[in-house]
This record gives C-alpha cells, structure tokens and sequence, in this order.
C-alpha cells in the first residue's frame, strides 16, 4: 500500500487459522481504467483525470481445514477489502470493522457490523462509539478513529481503543459491555489542541481549537502554567526556540497538549495526530 491508497486485502483468518473469510462470488469485474476532463476554474483549464469501478464481491466463510464453504454474507456494499474482518475461534460471528474509511467523519458512519453467521445482527455508526467528531485523524482521503489492534477473546468479546482513548468491549452481538478511560488519561486530564502563545517566564496562553477529552470550548483562553524547558519539549525541537534562557519566544504554534492540575504536561506517549478542521466543534451539535 502506497501512501493514502486504499488498503486492501481479501482474505482474514480467526486466531485460530480455523475459519477464513474470502470473495466467494464476483458480482462485478471491470478492469478498467478510465478518463475524463475536469475543470478547474482557479486556472479556466481543463485536466484530465483517471478511475476505475471497485469490483463487487459476496465473501464467504471457508473451513481452511476441510476448503468447505459455510456461509456467504451477501452485502457487496461492505465493502469487506478496505475494513477489517474479526472471525471468532468458532466460525459463529464476524465484526466488519471501519478503521481505515475513505470518507469524512460523522456521527451517523458506519463503522461496525455484526454477523451471526449470515445474519446481520447489529450495526454502529461512529456517534455510537465516539462521543467528540474533532477526536478523529485524517490523511488525505482517509479518516481513522481507532487503533488496529483488536480481535475476539477467549470470551467471544472484542475490544477497541478509540481515539479519545476510550476502551470499549462488546460481546459478539455488538451490545456494549464495558467503556473506561485508558489508563494513560485521568479522571480530571484535559486533552485539546491549542495554539500556544507565551506570556511570561513559565506562563503560557492556550486558545482552544478543539478539545478531545474535557469540556473546553473552542476559542477559550487559557492561562496557564509550563516550565519553559518543559516547553520546548512540547515544542518538539529546539531550533529557534528559546535560543537562550533570557530569550523570550515570540512564536505562537500549534500542538495537542495535555492539561493536568492547570498545568501543560509533555504527553509522553503516542497520540493519533487530531488534524480535524475547527468545524468538528460543530459536527458534536449535529444528531
């Protein structure tokens, strides 16, 4: 997979090896590629441009031991090959999961779907799962809202970390049985993305762009408390930064900051890159 193409793959096995979901029914092939011209009207030409027509697919769950065929989900519009299928040990339950969407986030996308074998049984939209539309991360045409490390238990439950670092666990028939915090956030921690503005020696102002976790409005000021060495590692690097302890810096930027007890903290772990337009804050009003 090249940078941003489509991630695609046609085949997903359980933990086990046992069972294997697979095309089983091409419904439509074209192979081939077309053009047509666009018009730009910044520069009043023409370009061309090129496309294909994705193939269309019944998949089936396959025994991997006996090569027999189980049972087809007949939905070609899943789209199975750019999500990820989680099997159960048994062969009894398939999640479809969107973690990797060609599309904008909202609150009625769907992300998951549940399979009794060929019955579809449930399905969640993304403001089922994630309650803040700014905690997601975009590329250019792609759109993720959850780690990609999550598959059944022993216990036929799946588990997801989120983006706003919440961990949700659901039983195979997508009903939620647990939500809680990831450890690495508090009770009372403020994760928001922020333009940062020094005000004096350890003191620095934040506006609010969007907040992912906590109840900041965007366009909030706040006053806030950071050592100015702990600020050059929020900064990231040192170049032009604060060259000097008499130095004061003048450079306002941009960054995910974690606000503990009216304190700015380094965030010391891995965190998506939250790179929503400021027009997530008005996606949360919309039902």
């Amino acid at each position: 997979m090249y940078a941003d193409q489509p991630r695609t793959r046609y085949s997903f096995k359980s933990l086990n090896s046992r069972y294997e979901l697979k095309p089983s029914d091409t419904l439509f092939s074209d192979n081939k590629i077309y053009t047509d011209s666009i018009y730009d009207s910044e520069t009043e030409t023409y370009y061309k441009t090129s496309y294909s027509y994705p193939d269309r697919y019944y998949w089936g769950l396959y025994d991997t031991q006996t090569k027999q065929k189980l049972y087809t989900i007949k939905n070609d519009s899943l789209f199975i090959e750019f999500k990820t299928a989680v099997i159960s040990d048994d062969g009894q339950n398939i999640v479809i999961v969107d973690d990797y969407s060609a599309g904008f986030g909202y609150k009625r996308f769907e992300v998951m779907t549940f399979y009794e074998k060929d019955k579809l049984i449930k399905r969640l939209k993304l403001g089922d799962i994630i309650q803040n539309m700014c905690a997601l991360s975009y590329s250019v045409s792609h759109m993720t809202w959850c780690s990609t490390d999550f598959d059944f238990n022993d216990r036929n439950e799946i588990k997801i970390k989120t983006h706003e670092f919440y961990n949700y666990t659901f039983n195979k028939n997508g009903e939620l049985l647990n939500k809680e915090s990831d450890e690495l956030i508090q009770r009372n921690d403020i994760l928001t993305v922020g333009k940062i503005k020094r005000k004096s020696r350890n003191k620095y102002l934040v506006e609010i762009k969007f907040c992912i976790r906590g109840n900041l409005k965007a366009s909030e000021i706040l006053e806030l408390k950071c050592k100015d060495s702990q600020m050059k590692k929020v900064y990231g690097h040192l170049y032009g930064f604060l060259k000097s302890k008499k130095k004061a810096m003048k450079k306002e930027f941009t960054r995910t900051i974690l606000i503990r007890n009216s304190k700015i903290h380094n965030i010391n772990f891995a965190i998506p890159i939250y790179n929503s337009d400021e027009s997530c804050n008005d996606l949360n009003l919309i039902e």
